[in-house]
């Protein structure tokens, strides 16, 4: 790739002319440095290239044929939807050129479910009594016990971590990732303890030890793949615009908008039946789910979610995250809860996953004009999110992305 204009840190430093031959060790260097994006010359990009983006513009009709669906909820006049639906038809134009096939939902297509099952529970239930899927893990207890001990050491935690051998392969897996972008192999316990301090790693943990937790809920609802793979888009996006604006501990927002959607899962495994009526409503009513579980359930999964996190110990942070991803105006517009929600929209618009319903959520803007956003970051958050998504993928399950796996 050849750079079209000179390239500048976002202060205004000088870095790169234009003319310059950008290789693939520039581009950690750059990332450290919070550049994002670049002007390339298209033709160093070669034919291939051209002839794709020249290609793409056939489907581009039948991508906003399918998309004029999904984005219903939003008013695509209005930025930063217009910005973000442009991108994402551009982006789902080359999908369908590539042979991508888009599922899509409707109110008569349901998925079966279990007619009979355990008696449903009320909600103030959801959570009570002694129930496996709202238990952390015994490591992750371990180590936030050892964290709150202020005699206890990094090398500690690391023995701690280092017994559990599964957590530790992905671990050093997601260290060595690009997520992180470390010069060298990093291929102990210690050291990475010692590179990214004991607080990130529990976060890390945190994120790791649930995704193992809740990653095999049996449900004829919810496509578990696609489940994780949104979360983990929205992990992303979270830490991405975390970065831009200049959050400390960007990881932390990965780790939150990894679990915002955790308490639908619980409801889920706890009251399917009821649940199934709530995916009913939102199908039939061109609602998202959380307000067809208001409907239905009088909460919903950030609800739920919220009391899990509060259960869990977890740091007012994360459970402004989790809670307030939907309801930002309830968390006074805080910055951890406005990011994961403008995360939340841009995960689902990008991602071919389809969950339970086809529409987007709508996009509360006074949460995205709270953080400052302006429409022309779209485009490089999407291409460093996409840059980092099939890796991640690859740490939490072990195999590649591939387009239109999960859906």
């Amino acid at each position: 790739m050849v750079l079209a204009e000179d390239l500048l840190t976002p202060t205004g430093r000088f870095v790169l002319a234009a003319g310059a031959a950008l290789q693939e060790d520039h581009l950690k260097i750059l990332k450290s440095w919070g550049i994002v994006e670049a002007d390339i010359d298209e033709l160093s990009l070669g034919e291939e290239y051209s002839q794709n983006k020249e290609l793409s513009s056939e489907f581009v009709e039948r991508a906003k044929g399918y998309l004029g669906h999904r984005f219903i909820l939003n008013n695509l006049d209005l930025e930063p939807m217009a910005t973000l639906y442009r991108h994402v038809a551009n982006r789902f134009a080359l999908k369908l050129q590539q042979g991508w096939d888009p599922v899509t939902f409707s109110a008569a297509a349901m998925p079966a479910t279990q007619a009979s099952g355990p008696p449903p529970l009320s909600v103030p239930h959801l959570l009570k009594g002694d129930v496996d899927i709202v238990s952390l893990p015994t490591v992750y207890t371990h180590i936030v016990e050892l964290l709150n001990d202020p005699d206890s050491s990094s090398h500690q935690i690391a023995k701690v971590i280092s017994k559990d051998a599964s957590l530790t392969v992905r671990l050093l897996r997601f260290v060595n990732s690009p997520f992180y972008g470390f010069s060298g192999k990093i291929d102990s316990v210690s050291r990475a303890v010692s590179l990214l301090g004991t607080n990130e790693l529990s976060i890390l943990t945190l994120g790791v030890t649930v995704v193992e937790q809740f990653q095999n809920i049996p449900s004829g609802l919810l496509n578990m793949d696609s489940f994780w793979r949104h979360s983990i888009r929205c992990g992303l996006f979270s830490k991405v615009l975390a970065g831009h604006l200049g959050e400390k501990a960007a990881e932390k927002y990965f780790i939150g908008g990894l679990l915002h959607d955790v308490g639908r899962l619980v409801m889920l495994d706890r009251m399917p039946v009821q649940y199934f009526s709530a995916v009913a409503r939102a199908r039939q009513g061109q609602l998202p789910m959380y307000r067809a579980e208001q409907d239905c359930l009088k909460t919903d999964h950030s609800i739920i979610g919220k009391l899990l996190a509060e259960k869990w110990r977890l740091s007012p942070a994360l459970i402004r995250m989790i809670g307030n991803h939907h309801s930002p105006r309830l968390a006074h517009y805080s910055t951890e809860a406005c990011i994961v929600h403008v995360a939340d929209i841009l995960a689902h618009a990008c991602g071919p996953e389809i969950l339970l319903v086809d529409e987007v959520p709508e996009l509360q803007i006074k949460a995205w004009e709270e953080i400052g956003l302006a429409a022309d970051f779209i485009a490089p958050a999407i291409q460093q999110v996409e840059a980092e998504f099939k890796e991640v993928v690859r740490v939490f399950f072990g195999k590649p992305d591939s387009v239109g796996q999960g859906e």
